[in-house]
C-alpha cells in the first residue's frame, strides 16, 4: 500500500486500537479517529483520562486499524503531539455530536487533541503473514 492507501484505509476504518504505556505497563484501549491525511492522523481523549496522562509521560504509540472484511489491519507506530487549538476542538464536537453535553458542562479545556505525525505503517494480512515487514513512511 501506498501513503495515500494507508490514510483511505485509516479514514474508512475509523475505530482504532490505541496503544499506550504508564511505566512498564501497556496499555490498549479503542479510540474514534477524527480525522487522517498529509498533516497527520489526529484523535482526540478527554483531559481528566488517563490515556491524556499516559501520552504525557510518554508520546510514543502504536495504532492498530482493522477491517475484518478484507482481512487487513494497518499497524502505525510513532510519536503524538497534544494540539492546543480550539478551532480544532469546535470542529471535532461538530462531527462528533456525543461530546456536545460534556463540552457543554466543561467547556473546550476538557477536550485534547492529538496527532502523530511522520509515523511509520506496516499492513498486515494472513497472505503476507511471513514475509518480512515492509514499513511505509507517512
Amino acid at each position: 500500500m501506498t501513503k495515500e492507501e494507508i490514510l483511505e484505509f485509516v479514514t474508512k476504518n475509523p475505530v482504532f486500537s490505541l496503544a499506550t504505556t504508564d511505566g512498564n505497563q501497556p496499555h490498549v484501549r479503542l479510540i474514534m479517529l477524527y480525522r487522517a491525511d498529509e498533516d497527520g492522523i489526529i484523535f482526540c481523549t478527554g483531559r481528566d483520562k488517563a490515556v491524556h496522562e499516559q501520552l504525557q509521560a510518554n508520546p510514543a504509540v502504536e495504532m492498530c486499524f482493522y477491517n475484518a472484511d478484507d482481512g487487513r489491519q494497518v499497524r502505525i507506530e510513532g510519536t503524538v503531539e497534544m494540539l492546543d487549538d480550539l478551532e480544532l476542538k469546535m470542529q471535532i464536537v461538530e462531527q462528533f455530536t456525543f461530546l456536545k453535553p460534556w463540552v457543554d458542562s466543561e467547556g473546550y479545556e476538557i477536550l485534547i487533541p492529538f496527532c502523530l505525525k511522520n509515523g511509520k505503517a506496516i499492513v498486515w494480512t494472513m497472505e503476507t503473514n511471513l514475509e518480512p515487514k515492509q514499513y511505509i513512511q507517512l
